[in-house]
């Protein structure tokens, strides 16, 4: 899992997703989308304005009489076809999504391109939201598929001794939630199984970290709060893994 500029790259980091929800809409202006397609071109050359329709549902205080109005409003995907990363600017979010990760350092310039841009039509911007999260899917060519002692810690996989007659198994997840100061971390793990709903039959484990805040915070402090979400998840990370993937990160 390579979530800092100079730390080892393994293959086992499947997406990288950083979600930014606004409060209130943004101003999605025919010269500030031209501006973002020439600052983004170099990550995401690829260029599509989509359509997209929500419903408001509108209820009475005695709740006597409920309406539902349609809303249409124009969403703009900025992509790289042979990377599959993404980034989606919507009236009140902006989601990146990222296939292919070089790591934070270069992650980080990619969002400070996009926050400064997003700034400069809306300076008084404020979210309502901020999430980062990576999924990391750890894949052994061989082997127990229920044996991790020697790449994730112990207590990870307890739950597995649960379970009398592990060929009739086609999914064991656990969840962990933790309450930090000022944001919250939501880490999901286990045999996940890219084969559901069959029995699971390959070597495949997840670990996957989400830090969120739903803290209003102005446009400007955005990318302090994504910092720490990262050193967060780069620690957690860091704690769940045993000697034996790190050796395989190392390779």
């Amino acid at each position: 899992m390579r979530i800092n500029g100079d730390d080892q790259l393994s293959d086992f980091l499947k997406n990288v997703i950083l979600k930014l929800d606004f409060l209130g809409e943004l101003k999605l202006t025919r010269q500030f989308v031209d501006n973002m397609k020439r600052i983004v071109s170099n990550d995401f050359p690829d260029f599509e304005t989509q359509d997209q329709l929500s419903l408001e549902v509108m209820i009475k205080v005695d709740e006597s009489e409920k309406t539902t109005k349609e809303k249409r409003s124009k969403a703009y995907r900025f992509s790289d076809t042979t990377t599959n990363n993404s980034l989606t600017l919507e009236r009140d979010a902006i989601i990146f999504d990222m296939k292919k990760y070089n790591g934070y350092k270069d992650f980080r310039k990619i969002i400070q391109k996009v926050i400064q841009t997003v700034e400069t039509e809306n300076p008084s911007a404020k979210l309502s939201r901020t999430g980062l999260r990576y999924i990391n899917q750890l894949i052994i060519d061989e082997g127990n598929p229920f044996d991790w002692n020697e790449f994730v810690k112990e207590p990870l996989t307890s739950s597995l001794e649960f379970i009398e007659n592990r060929n009739e198994l086609s999914r064991l997840m656990g969840i962990i939630e933790l309450n930090r100061s000022d944001y919250f971390i939501r880490f999901q793990y286990g045999w996940y199984n890219s084969e559901f709903p069959n029995p699971i039959a390959k070597k495949e484990f997840a670990l996957d970290y989400d830090c969120y805040s739903k803290n209003e915070i102005d446009i400007s402090e955005v990318l302090s709060q994504i910092d720490t979400y990262h050193t967060a998840i780069k620690d957690l990370f860091e704690y769940s893994k045993e000697i034996g993937l790190q050796s395989i990160i190392e390779d």
